[in-house]
């Protein structure tokens, strides 16, 4: 996948579509006028549920927010709890939590119900006393920093430079990773922004579910991909190609692939080269043409299965992955690299320069018969794996 796909599919797609559904909503408010009660308490249930949810899953950045977001709810809606004057610290929680959601943006998922939970706790709170701390520098040292400063920079853009500042980091975050996470985080900072700032914005009702949908739709789809991908190599895992059976119809072809003496290579390079190979072969195996699915089935192992083809129109394209493996030079890592000095390094590279190995594969292929099921065809293809191993190997077999 490229880099450029990656990002789509994981930060603009999500972006541009939930843009596009709150525009279409703004647009059409008139209709939901009969849903408004119903509008207006959909963000307790929809945020409490998130929480519990992204407990569940271990996603405790998108939990601490769900919780901050329905406090913040819960004291602008609710008559009997609703703080006298908020609107007057507005520019406080606008800033506060703009500083909170970012610092969110760049710590790692901990147990919510752990340690880790008042080092959050303090982040927020200094996050809130950072943005306090901004405020009253501003207000305090006005006229001074009006005569300092050029006159395009006036009190209310001085005042948000620090917004503008956590948009950018976020941004950049989101571009970076290109995760569903951050990419959730980066449009809780957008919507928080906007119901402090723009002049006519959406109901906080609205932003609150829209938001809480964003993240019960992160957390699913995060723990899909963890059940179904393979967190090494990123090609779909055994339990993907299980649940693909039951799409099959009769006509289908099964290839089995195998790394050649990847035992031995693992045993002369080390388990940490052996995992870069892994990936890297796996990254040619997903490439394969011709509407072949690739799974990673387990170990050096790996499945493709074509739908609705058979082993003679299958062969072209089995042959392509075979070829683009063996030619690619693999460019190793050194690990060992990290601890040495410049000049070290720079005189290993003169004595060596890149280190490359390159390896190949085999590769069984078998097509569906009248009265088998996945697991004879996919046992028939094992089998045919073992032909070209006793051959030379690199090469494919039927």
């Amino acid at each position: 996948m490229s880099a450029f796909y990656h990002r789509c599919r994981y930060l603009f797609l999500p972006l541009f579509f939930t843009g596009l559904s709150l525009i279409l909503f703004q647009l059409s408010q008139s209709k939901f006028q009969a849903w408004q009660e119903t509008l207006v308490e959909l963000p307790y249930w929809l945020l409490s549920i998130v929480t519990l949810i992204a407990i569940q899953f271990n996603r405790s950045r998108l939990a601490y927010l769900a919780i901050l977001l329905l406090a913040y709810y819960v004291c602008i809606t609710e008559p009997r709890l609703t703080i006298e004057g908020l609107n007057q610290y507005s520019d406080l929680l606008l800033l506060g939590g703009a500083l909170t959601i970012t610092w969110f943006a760049f710590i790692k998922d901990r147990g919510l119900l752990s340690s880790h939970t008042l080092v959050r706790t303090i982040g927020i709170i200094l996050c809130f006393a950072a943005a306090f701390g901004w405020i009253w520098a501003n207000l305090h040292y006005r006229t001074q920093l009006d005569n300092f400063l050029p006159a395009l920079i006036s009190h209310e853009i001085r005042l948000f430079i620090p917004l503008y500042l956590c948009a950018l980091l976020v941004l950049l975050r989101g571009i970076w990773s290109s995760n569903l996470i951050s990419t959730a985080i980066l449009m809780t900072l957008l919507l928080w922004g906007g119901h402090f700032l723009l002049p006519n914005p959406l109901p906080i009702s609205v932003s609150m579910s829209a938001l809480a949908i964003i993240y019960l739709l992160t957390v699913l789809t995060e723990s899909y991909f963890l059940a179904y991908r393979d967190e090494l190599t990123g090609l779909a895992s055994r339990r993907a190609l299980y649940n693909l059976v039951l799409s099959l119809g009769r006509k289908y072809s099964v290839a089995m692939l195998d790394i050649d003496h990847f035992k031995k290579f693992n045993d002369t390079y080390g388990h940490d080269v052996g995992d870069q190979v892994l990936k890297l072969v796996a990254s040619k195996i997903a490439e394969v043409t011709g509407g072949g699915k690739a799974f990673r089935y387990g170990g050096e192992e790996f499945t493709i299965v074509f739908s609705r083809k058979d082993t003679s129109s299958v062969w072209a394209h089995l042959e392509g992955v075979r070829e683009s493996i063996e030619e690619y030079d693999i460019v190793l890592r050194d690990e060992k690299r990290k601890k040495q000095t410049k000049a070290k390094r720079a005189q290993a590279q003169s004595k060596s320069g890149k280190k490359t190995v390159s390896v190949t594969i085999s590769i069984g292929v078998a097509d569906h018969q009248h009265g088998e099921n996945f697991d004879q065809t996919m046992k028939n293809a094992d089998l045919a794996l073992y032909r070209p191993k006793q051959k030379g190997r690199n090469q494919i077999c039927i």
